[in-house]
């Protein structure tokens, strides 16, 4: 299995956040990986960024993806984490499940990660794998790292076969967290766009969903709107297959009303607010 990990800022890059996320990748010790920065347009690193980026094989630009059985593109954010484990949990899948969209779940970036496991963990705290895990690892870690390894006791997955389901949508429909397979996706459509996802979804015959969260990433309507805004607009439903135009102009909706209620929190512009 072999995953290229793209990372996409979402405005301008915050170089120690990404830091913080190639130091988590490499405390993975997972070594069949590709790593690539994609930088937005008119950015570029310096001479220091990019001795750095090199040290940590880091490319930067568009990421080469060669199409290979059980290879797999993820978009992140270099605001989202990686929880431990979260490289060998999703071989252990793919290699059940080769070539399928794994739809992973996640924690909220924004919100305290340690908050959320803790919470998490509560609510399963009679599940034996989960204790035994979480005994095993106290020992020999600090606290926070024993709770994220003890989330790996509790992980499950499904195979979803109601690939038109409105009430899934939200999480098989988003442009980074998601595992895509390299041998579907579509040359001619950016990487990391919500069109890019939808095309592989409308072809797929079913979604393997990861239930508990080995990563944490930004919700794109809370943190960037407009360009959420944007990516919904730009999905053409005259030429979507059959049965999705009914079902994304439901769900377009639903993400356009959610987009204007985080414009009335968050006091946007009113230009903003008109588009």
């Amino acid at each position: 299995m072999h995953i290229y990990l793209n990372i996409v800022p979402q405005a301008q890059l915050d170089w120690v956040r990404l830091t913080t996320l190639i130091e988590e990748v490499n405390g993975q010790r997972f070594t069949d990986i590709s790593l690539n920065l994609q930088l937005p347009e008119g950015q570029t690193l310096t001479s220091t960024q990019q001795h750095q980026a090199e040290a940590w094989s880091l490319a930067v630009g568009h990421p080469d993806i060669i199409p290979a059985e059980r290879t797999y593109l993820l978009n992140l954010r270099d605001t989202d984490h990686l929880l431990p484990g979260a490289f060998r949990q999703w071989a252990q899948v793919i290699q059940q499940h080769p070539n399928c969209l794994i739809s992973l779940a996640t924690f909220d970036s924004s919100i305290a990660l340690d908050l959320q496991i803790q919470d998490y963990l509560t609510q399963h705290i009679e599940n034996r794998l989960q204790t035994t895990l979480h005994q095993l690892v106290t020992d020999r870690s600090d606290t926070t790292s024993a709770q994220q390894l003890a989330l790996w006791g509790l992980q499950n997955y499904s195979i979803q076969t109601n690939i038109q389901s409105l009430k899934y949508l939200s999480q098989r429909l988003r442009p980074t967290g998601l595992l895509l397979p390299s041998m579907q996706l579509f040359p001619d459509i950016p990487l990391v766009s919500l069109q890019q996802t939808l095309s592989l979804l409308q072809s797929a015959t079913e979604v393997i969903r990861l239930h508990v969260p080995t990563i944490a990433r930004q919700s794109w309507t809370v943190t960037t709107p407009l360009r959420w805004l944007s990516e919904l607009q730009m999905i053409d439903l005259d030429h979507l297959a059959l049965g999705w135009a009914p079902l994304i102009t439901q769900y377009r909706q639903q993400q356009f009303n959610q987009i204007l209620n985080v414009a009335g929190r968050r006091q946007v512009s009113t230009a903003s607010h008109l588009q």
